[in-house]
């Protein structure tokens, strides 16, 4: 105990404690990233356990932002415990910035980590100059393509004419069928008349050839499509039959993906590559750059959250770190396909949990300061709020519902973890008064 004349060496304890809290809320995502960047040598997580700690994930998050974080909107005064009363005009004028920031940097992340992957599949293709890239524009050519010489090019739209006649066919038997009335019929030829679509896209793009990452990711989910065929026939009852059948459905839909080329997706780990396949060698600094600017964003919003209330901190680190750990995973696997070099591979995957810690403190002591100022204050709460909405919605929530589809049991753990938030704000409240 300390006597009451202590009073700056209790002020010292009492910062030192906070500090420490604050350093083991960073520090679990930061170790559950390393994790997972280290298991890419051994584990490839199943699609279904992968859609249950997404959807877990979310519904603690959203525990959250309306038990701890939008109440501070709510209540203003009470949130940065100012002792002036912060003008309504403030107020609204914070809020509406903060939600601005947050959109334009979210959704500016989701558009940097496409280009990662743009990068590596034009890595052959010389860099364009400005002059270029406004011809191509003026000329009309799109869907990703390069400008094309003027023999090449005739050459490119005598096949795209010929792609155009298989479509107007197949809208002539699409007609036919639906005069018809065949459902059978209607559905296949919907089906015929997007893969014409899909083959006169690359006929336009003239796309490079899949690369030995893709081709192996696609002959890991061919495995899991044979056996999910192989599941169909086991089936005894017309309601497990039909989940036999959407799984398939699923997965065939996953390889499919794969021949447009995705997008690095954090909950979609490459696989390991074979010891005969020959690596680039060649760092996707824009991947590097995404993941790094992914998990400073996660750092930041702990430590903002931590600032607002310990509860919601605690929250915050345990969603992030399930988060984290399959971030690792998708990130190091993606850096095993790139590189053989360990010195390289172990530099890349150590360095976003190292500046999540960091940036984690950082956080906490820009809140800390921003208290002075309840409107700045405000705003960082606001682009919190929306940085984490959009987080649930655009990525675990969407991530999930690719991967379990409808699924109750996928879908009921969402319920889960908003009921894990819940009881766990109300401990932490009771716990520290």
């Amino acid at each position: 105990k300390f006597s009451p004349e202590c009073d700056t060496e209790r002020k010292i304890f009492v910062l030192q404690t906070t500090m420490l809290t604050l350093l083991l809320f960073a520090l679990a995502p930061a170790l559950a990233m390393l994790l997972g960047s280290i298991a890419v040598f051994w584990v490839r997580v199943p699609g279904m356990l992968q859609a249950a700690t997404q959807t877990f994930s979310a519904g603690i998050l959203i525990s959250a932002v309306a038990g701890e974080l939008y109440p501070l909107l709510s209540s203003p005064q009470n949130s940065v415990g100012a002792a002036e009363v912060v003008p309504e005009w403030q107020v609204y004028v914070a809020i509406s910035v903060g939600f601005a920031v947050s959109l334009v940097l979210m959704f500016g992340m989701e558009h940097l980590a496409g280009s990662a992957e743009e990068e590596e599949a034009e890595s052959k293709a010389v860099v364009r100059s400005l002059s270029k890239a406004i011809a191509r524009s003026l000329s009309g050519e799109s869907l990703g393509a390069p400008p094309l010489p003027d023999d090449e090019a005739g050459k490119v739209l005598e096949a795209f004419r010929e792609e155009v006649a298989e479509l107007q066919h197949g809208v002539g038997r699409l007609q036919a069928s639906l005069l018809a009335g065949s459902c059978e019929d209607i559905d296949k030829i919907v089906h015929e008349v997007s893969y014409d679509v899909d083959r006169t896209k690359r006929c336009l793009a003239q796309p490079e050839p899949l690369d030995e990452a893709n081709l192996a990711r696609m002959q890991f989910h061919g495995e899991e499509l044979r056996d999910s065929a192989d599941n169909l026939g086991l089936q005894t009852s017309v309601a497990g039959a039909r989940r036999a059948v959407r799984a398939f459905e699923l997965t065939l839909q996953h390889i499919h993906g794969h021949t447009e080329h995705p997008k690095f997706r954090r909950w979609a780990p490459s696989p390991m590559p074979s010891r005969q396949a020959s690596l680039s060698e060649k760092i996707s600094w824009p991947l590097v750059c995404a993941v790094c600017t992914d998990v400073a964003l996660d750092g930041f919003l702990i430590g903002l959250a931590f600032t607002a209330s310990r509860s919601s901190g605690l929250c915050m680190s345990i969603a992030t770190s399930l988060e984290m750990g399959f971030l690792g995973l998708s990130f190091s696997a993606s850096v095993q396909n790139m590189t053989r070099s360990v010195p390289k591979h172990v530099s890349l995957v150590v360095m976003p949990p190292v500046l999540l810690t960091l940036v984690g403190v950082c956080g906490h002591a820009i809140g800390k300061l921003l208290k002075a100022n309840p409107a700045l204050f405000i705003g960082c709460i606001s682009f919190a709020i929306v940085a984490l909405l959009f987080l649930v919605t655009q990525e675990l929530l969407a991530e999930a519902r690719k991967l379990a589809g409808e699924s109750k049991r996928v879908n009921v753990m969402f319920f889960v973890g908003l009921l894990v938030g819940i009881f766990l704000e109300k401990f932490l409240k009771t716990l520290l008064g």
